[in-house]
């Protein structure tokens, strides 16, 4: 049923996965981070610590948590911690530099999802310079081909009633119930929802002795703008001997 499942979300346009495909160690947010603060900076940005020669307007990262998006026992996402500083001797330069990240963010649209967590400004004395400290978090799927919306699928519960025949044979009914884990933008969520719903009510296959049907759904998560939609749909098959 999961392979008919995932054919039939694809044909309706839905990207799926099998939920045991996602894979947080694919992913990679520095590339997006760069180019996200690069340009406030002006190009002068390092990881981890600034060389000898940096200039006196800088920015400077590095990488300070990781952690999973987790449905089911299925990482289906990763969220990663920076913690960037913004410097400049001056204080109205860095006021302008933290304005340009914070509208930056505030407008970012890609497969990452960016937010600011939390900031802070201070005053070095040596080497004499403002700062303006931010945590950013960076949401990202698991997958090799990240695409969003996105739909991960997975088994998760079955249920057997109880036996039909006799004593010497069996013949059960068993309902099988399938998670379909939707990550979207809060304002694609309820298309996406019934794009699936579309795709899968009254789903037949060749193992099944009834259609999908739906189960019931609830959010699971919300990280930046993307929230994790966990719907359940069952059908059921036969067990005999």
């Amino acid at each position: 049923m999961i392979d008919t499942i995932l054919a039939a979300l694809d044909s309706a346009g839905v990207t799926a996965w099998r939920s045991s495909d996602a894979d947080p160690s694919r992913t990679d947010t520095v590339p997006g981070l760069v180019t996200l603060v690069d340009p406030v900076v002006g190009g002068n940005l390092w990881p981890v610590h600034l060389p000898n020669d940096a200039p006196d307007t800088t920015g400077v990262y590095s990488l300070a948590g990781q952690g999973d998006i987790e449905v089911d026992g299925y990482r289906l996402s990763r969220v990663d911690t920076y913690v960037l500083s913004l410097r400049s001797p001056t204080f109205d330069p860095l006021r302008t530099m933290s304005d340009d990240l914070i509208a930056r963010v505030a407008a970012h649209a890609g497969l990452e999802s960016w937010e600011i967590t939390d900031a802070a400004t201070d005053y070095e004395f040596d080497p004499r310079q403002y700062r303006a400290h931010f945590e950013l978090q960076a949401t990202s799927l698991a997958t090799a081909a990240p695409a969003l919306p996105a739909a991960f699928v997975h088994p998760v519960q079955a249920d057997a009633e109880p036996n039909a025949i006799g004593t010497f044979e069996v013949r059960q009914t068993v309902h099988e119930h399938i998670a379909v884990t939707l990550v979207a933008e809060q304002g694609d969520l309820d298309a996406q929802r019934q794009a699936v719903a579309d795709a899968l009510l009254g789903l037949e296959t060749d193992d099944a002795v009834s259609p999908l049907e739906y189960a019931g759904g609830q959010r699971v998560a919300v990280s930046g703008r993307l929230v994790f939609w966990r719907e359940l749909y069952r059908f059921q098959r036969l067990l005999s001997t």
